[in-house]
């Protein structure tokens, strides 16, 4: 009863989907922060479901036990009020997306106001659901156990949707071969396929399709090798080589086969069903939905085939038990969370950086107890270093050319409420000078200084010098800040400074040092550049 209950629940909210998206397409409303949300909230969509697959597919035994614990034991008398609670809450999502997608928000006096109540109402709606499924009192424990996993597989996601999206644009070659496997899908129905080799264009007289880069597999092949290498890199020890490493050919058949099987269900759609119902934005939801479910289904039968799994390793082989996620997390949680808010930001300026300092800080509570290289004393050579880098800094500010001096900075705070920019400096302050150098200090000294000097990083003390491992280090500080002189130099001083002692949290109080300095004087002298 409880797996029959969560599979209804898991149609339930596709179904709400599709009705959602077959509706309403997202217009163009401006470059507004509110308006640039809206419009890139499919993105969000699509990122969601592939995240979810790479932390199922990542999960630990132990959270699936959990899972499966919570699942025996949830008893379904309470979810009843909840699942009506839950269509009310649907009811009122659908209201408010008639009023963002088709009200024209330009003509509001309070735009930003309803697209919070957007996103609210759609919250609202998921936790009811998830309330249904499961007690609520049981998701906390149970998130708890998940919660390296989840980071894991949030990463994973984020790097296998950004592959999906470059290979959907790189190639064009697989177009040809894609637009012949659908018109022989087309075939076989029973009608007659109209094709366009030259536009690349695919259907029968009643509908056709264009079939464009993103729409040839690619998008698919890409995701699905970076969860078949994350896959096989975290679970090695419980697979067999080189057979496994049949999945790539295999699985890339497959998704090719899949993709041209959507393209021609769409096409059939549109002949026989309903156009509209075609041309809904579901389409695009159901292919990233059909290829992770592909590959969910691939891991599965090779977990299960005594071809490609080791069948005599214990149950708790393959965990996730990596001291390396507890240095590199939070720098890349840092550099994910910014790729979002940046495709977010309206004229340079980035609305959402608060939620890079949530983000990261998130990241670094749930690997606080790994963090042991973090022990908390004061130097005040530390601070003097801090000093040194921001006069370096400050002064090699002035070298670099063609580079954003602060105004969109600047014209960005201008157009919030005096409150919200407030808040927003608050953030920014918070991110520049405390989440911030300790996930860079964490990677770049913490685990790539040692890292370049051995492979068993951990059992290297922070006092072992290297000048290879000092000049690596600090040259990707340098090439990640886009600075190459001033952030090798500002590197190769914090590796000193943790070279002094030993300490890290030396090298993360120079590092917040040298922050503190740069956000106070863009915020006295209104240098906004400096925080560029």
């Amino acid at each position: 009863m409880p797996l029959v209950r969560w599979i209804a629940l898991g149609i339930l909210l596709l179904t709400e989907g599709i009705v959602l998206s077959v509706r309403f397409e997202a217009p163009d409303l401006g470059d507004e922060w509110w308006a640039l949300l809206v419009s890139h909230m499919r993105y969000f969509m699509q990122f969601s479901i592939v995240g979810a697959t790479a932390t199922v597919l990542l999960t630990r035994n132990t959270v699936r036990r959990r899972l499966r614990h919570a699942v025996t034991f949830s008893h379904p008398n309470h979810a009843w009020p909840l699942l009506l609670a839950h269509f009310g809450a649907f009811a009122a999502l659908y209201y408010v997306t008639a009023r963002v997608l088709e009200g024209d928000l330009r003509l509001s006096s309070q735009p930003g106001l309803w697209v919070a109540l957007w996103l609210l109402t759609g919250l609202v709606t998921i936790t009811l659901c998830l309330a249904t499924a499961l007690p609520l009192r049981a998701w906390w424990p149970l998130t708890r156990a998940a919660a390296g996993p989840l980071l894991v597989g949030t990463v994973v996601g984020a790097a296998a949707f950004a592959t999906g999206w470059l290979t959907s644009r790189a190639w064009q070659p697989l177009a040809q071969l894609t637009l012949w496997a659908v018109d022989r899908m087309i075939t076989l129905t029973g009608a007659a396929p109209v094709t366009d080799p030259v536009l690349l264009v695919v259907g029968t007289q009643q509908f056709s399709v264009k079939i464009a880069p993103q729409c040839s597999g690619y998008e698919a092949i890409g995701i699905l090798w970076v969860f078949l290498g994350a896959y096989l890199g975290l679970f090695r020890r419980s697979l067999r080589f080189p057979q496994v490493l049949l999945l790539f050919p295999a699985g890339t058949l497959l998704m090719w086969l899949l993709n041209a099987l959507r393209i021609a269900a769409l096409i059939a759609v549109g002949t026989w069903l309903s156009p509209s119902i075609a041309l809904g934005g579901f389409h695009s939801y159901s292919g990233w939905l059909l290829f992770c479910g592909a590959t969910l289904g691939l891991v599965a039968a090779t977990q299960h085939s005594r071809f490609f799994a080791l069948q005599d390793v214990p149950r708790e082989e393959g965990e996730m038990t990596n001291p390396t996620a507890a240095y590199l997390a939070p720098l890349v949680v840092l550099v994910v969370v910014t790729m979002v808010t940046g495709a977010f930001s309206a004229g340079g300026f980035e609305a959402l950086y608060p939620l890079r300092v949530v983000a990261v800080g998130a990241a670094l509570w749930l690997y606080r107890r790994e963090q042991r290289a973090l022990r908390w004393t004061g130097s005040f050579v530390a601070v003097a270093a801090g000093i040194v880098v921001f006069v370096l800094w400050t002064a090699l500010e002035g070298t670099r050319t063609g580079v954003d001096s602060g105004g969109a900075l600047a014209a960005g705070l201008a157009q919030l409420p005096a409150g919200v920019a407030g808040t927003w400096l608050v953030f920014r302050v918070v991110g520049a000078v405390i989440t911030v150098p300790v996930a860079e200090e964490l990677a770049f000294r913490g685990y790539l200084m040692r890292r370049l000097m051995g492979v068993d990083f951990e059992q290297i003390p922070f006092r072992q010098f290297s000048w290879l491992a000092l000049l690596g280090s600090s040259l990707a500080f340098g090439a990640m800040h886009q600075r190459m002189l001033a952030g090798t130099l500002a590197g190769g001083i914090y590796a000193l400074v943790l070279l002094r002692r030993g300490e890290l949290s030396d090298a993360v109080l120079a590092h917040a040092t040298t922050n503190a300095l740069l956000a106070a004087y863009a915020l006295i002298a209104g240098n906004w550049g400096m925080w560029g």
